[in-house]
């Protein structure tokens, strides 16, 4: 259902009444649904035309009470109401990971949180970099958890990432998912790209997929030494 909206003009004064489509259902700040406070809303050029309107809210969270401005795009000479474009600011939610995952490798979640924070700017240039770098720390901390002696510890820290998966990562599946995340990584990081018919998307699944085995190494192994002989 349409809402009247008063806004106001830029520079010459005055302002009217709009209908907008909608109201934000969703605080881009906490992620919370709700029913926010309408403010104020101004255009973005003056009349007698204008396409563009910003109307600003605040959440009505009690924790969040944060300001939200919505953008909605139209034309002041049609009956249609303008549409509600955007909302912003765009605050990334954090993914969570299993125990499992933030006890063995507290940097991967780092940083795979901040690569996924990149994506929700559209900074798209910056997501396979972050990626590339938080499966790089996944991987080897998996290693270092499994390595026997800090001779080979250290090991793992100074090597590149494929040999390290050569030479350390005996799961089967977290060398296969590893290794065509490493593959795919590795191209986000290089001027030409090998495997044109992937893109970030691929990536992405592949560090799931990297996460999920890891994940279920590390329970298998915990089942094993808690129920030896089976």
């Amino acid at each position: 259902m349409a809402v009247q909206v008063t806004e106001s003009y830029p520079t010459v004064g005055g302002g009217s009444t709009i209908q907008v489509d909608a109201y934000p259902d969703t605080c881009p700040v906490c992620h919370t649904s709700v029913q926010p406070v309408f403010l104020l809303a101004r255009t973005l050029s003056d009349p007698p035309a204008f396409s563009t309107v910003d109307v600003v809210f605040q959440c009505t969270k009690p924790t969040c009470r944060s300001i939200i401005i919505g953008r909605y795009k139209g034309n002041n000479y049609s009956s249609a109401p303008f549409v509600l474009a955007s909302v912003m600011p765009e605050t990334p939610q954090g993914s969570a990971f299993n125990a499992e995952i933030e006890t063995i490798s507290p940097t991967f979640v780092e940083v795979y949180n901040q690569a996924m924070a990149a994506e929700a700017m559209n900074l798209d240039q910056l997501v396979g970099m972050g990626l590339r770098k938080a499966l790089e720390f996944l991987v080897k901390d998996f290693a270092i958890s499994l390595a026997a002696t800090d001779e080979e510890k250290a090991k793992i820290k100074k090597k590149q990432l494929g040999p390290c998966i050569e030479d350390h990562i005996k799961d089967v599946p977290v060398r296969k998912a590893a290794k065509r995340a490493t593959w795919l990584g590795n191209d986000e990081t290089h001027y030409e790209r090998r495997w044109v018919d992937q893109d970030i998307t691929d990536l992405k699944n592949l560090v799931r997929l990297t996460v999920n085995a890891v994940e279920s190494a590390i329970l298998m192994q915990q089942y094993e030494t808690e129920m030896p002989g089976a």
